[in-house]
């Protein structure tokens, strides 16, 4: 007997042991969540597996939060710890709270990540206001860089929406650490020579595209006549299952050209160079609007737009859109700083213009996710087309109480706040102020000949493509001042609200990174209880709570009363 119960105690001793063994080297998680809730995607596990040095991320959310916190807070961790075993012992990761460490609390200040006031219940009659810090600090070599964890998580109202903020976890965490591990960066030019402002005047912008790209201006008038080569990379040319050309492998293209705000007309041979380089799987990223308003609040009290033209309607027409002549005006807009005069002097106040729209809703779309609201200024509708192989996507609009006033428009300050319309006339629904367009396209010289011109005298020597070989990108912006500073008495101050996000998001989907897209199209479900039920039958729900484990110990210890009764009868039997 003696010996039985030793085997027994070995046998167990063995198959823990093996157990440990077995969950030490293999690592596998079961995940029955329809919309694979708690599973990394396969992007974040390459990206974890590809890390070759060790990487360090500081979260400063640890301490005692509400619930709906606690659970962004298991989240967080369990992401992390998962990654991990992947990372093959490069990733770890630590949890502080700054609220402890003043010092610490000051420098995520200076960095722009404030804290955010939390009420705690301590207990049933009892509060605690506790500051919040949803931050990570991730480390990586000499580099390092900050993540806002509940960015594009936040309601108008401010207040924060904890489950869109875990949806979209797995993107926060991954795209930085690509960023931060990248060793070759990509290429962005930046398109002079139509009246476009100047790199200086988009510093705040180009600043921020410089922390992951190599920018340059490229000025069209100056290199007449020059193609433009895009990056191939493996990933493109996999699309026709083709390799990069061995001659093209160490060289870099141009990941994105961007053209923002141009104010003169692109001449034929300048639309042929941009055409050629979209029909080699390039990208470009226009902002831009067909109507120049020169109305500067601070001093002016009127002006008459003009209507842009920049050569450019033919060439979108062909990639199957429109950009229209007109003005979006929109109930939900923003405030405007006027400057008044009155029996006492001047004074400046502010009132709504709906010239300026606010977007606070926003589709559903990889550029537009993470993004809380963004700001509109003197903005024109677009239109699409339906193409073969090209798929559009909109990632921007107005608001549904929203209309279009087209043509050349005399817009006077006063009439417009004191003679406001109608408000059934604004209800004509959302208009599209930005558009994706993907595929492969048709160029628009197709069947003609290559154009020549005064500053392009020579036919252009790279092989002409009636067709993409490989797929191309357009973004169109409809605002040509979407990237510059609020005004403040006359003067520019920093690109508002969310902007600078949404257009670091286009620069990153045009660059090519695709492989993020599935991780950023990600949601959390929370299947919760009908509140009416609730409400009804809370008496009983905290019964059954109450009750049920008692009753099922009982149960429990019953039922094992009676099998250990029934074997003592049968052994003296």
């Amino acid at each position: 007997m003696k010996n039985n119960l030793n085997i027994q105690i070995l046998l167990i001793v063995a198959i823990l042991l093996l157990a440990n063994i077995f969950a030490a080297n293999f690592f596998f998680r079961l995940d029955l969540t329809k919309e694979k809730r708690y599973s990394l995607s396969e992007v974040s596990r390459k990206t974890a597996d590809s890390l070759n040095l060790p990487m360090f991320i500081q979260i400063y959310m640890e301490g005692n939060y509400p619930p709906n916190i606690r659970r962004f807070q298991e989240a967080i961790r369990t992401t992390l710890v998962e990654m991990q075993q992947y990372s093959n012992g490069n990733l770890d990761f630590e949890f502080i709270d700054p609220s402890n460490n003043k010092e610490l609390a000051q420098s995520l200040a200076k960095q722009g990540l404030p804290s955010i006031p939390v009420t705690v219940q301590t207990s049933a009659t009892e509060t605690e206001n506790k500051q919040l810090f949803p931050y990570a600090l991730m480390r990586y070599r000499d580099k390092e860089q900050y993540i806002d964890l509940l960015k594009g998580a936040a309601f108008p109202n401010g207040q924060i929406d904890f489950i869109k903020a875990e949806s979209d976890l797995e993107y926060k965490l991954v795209s930085p650490m690509r960023n931060l591990m990248r060793e070759q960066k990509g290429v962005v030019a930046i398109v002079q020579g139509h009246g476009e402002p100047p790199i200086e005047e988009m510093g705040e912008w180009v600043t921020a595209i410089q922390n992951g790209y190599e920018v340059f201006t490229y000025d069209m008038r100056k290199n007449a006549g020059n193609a433009l080569a895009p990056t191939l990379t493996p990933e493109k040319m996999a699309e026709i299952n083709k390799d990069v050309p061995d001659n093209l492998k160490f060289r870099r293209g141009i990941d994105v050209v961007v053209i923002a705000q141009p104010q003169k007309p692109f001449t034929e041979r300048e639309k042929y160079e941009l055409d050629q380089y979209l029909m080699r799987g390039g990208s470009i990223f226009w902002l831009m609007n067909q109507q120049n308003v020169d109305m500067d609040m601070y001093e002016k009290r009127s002006t008459l737009t003009q209507l842009r033209e920049l050569n450019l309607d033919d060439m979108f027409l062909k990639y199957g859109f429109k950009l229209n002549y007109n003005l979006i005006q929109d109930l939900s807009c923003e405030k405007t700083e006027i400057f008044q005069e009155g029996p006492e002097g001047g004074k400046f106040s502010s009132a709504p213009w709906i010239f300026f729209p606010l977007a606070f809703t926003l589709p559903q779309h990889p550029i537009s996710r993470n993004v809380d609201q963004v700001l509109m200024r003197y903005v024109s509708s677009i239109d699409t087309f339906s193409q073969k192989e090209v798929k559009k996507s909109v990632f921007l609009t107005s608001s549904a109480a929203s209309r279009t006033v087209d043509g050349q428009q005399f817009i006077d300050l006063s009439k417009y706040l004191t003679e406001k319309p109608p408000v059934a006339l604004f209800k004509k629904g959302n208009r599209i102020t930005g558009l994706l367009v993907e595929g492969f396209f048709t160029s628009l010289f197709a069947n003609r000949e290559a154009p020549l011109d005064s500053l392009a005298t020579k036919a252009p020597t790279a092989k002409f493509g009636a067709r993409s070989g490989v797929s191309g990108k357009i973004v169109l912006l409809s605002d040509g001042e979407f990237f510059k500073g609020q005004k403040f008495r006359g003067k520019r101050g920093y690109i508002p609200y969310d902007n600078k996000a949404m257009l670091m998001n286009v620069i990153d989907y045009l660059s090519g990174d695709d492989a993020l897209t599935n991780i950023r199209s990600k949601d959390v479900e929370v299947r919760t209880m009908d509140k009416k039920i609730l409400k009804d039958s809370a008496g009983l729900i905290r019964a059954l709570n109450l009750i049920l484990p008692i009753l099922a110990i009982v149960l429990f210890g019953l039922l094992r009363f009676y099998l250990r009764k029934r074997k003592n009868e049968r052994l003296k039997a």
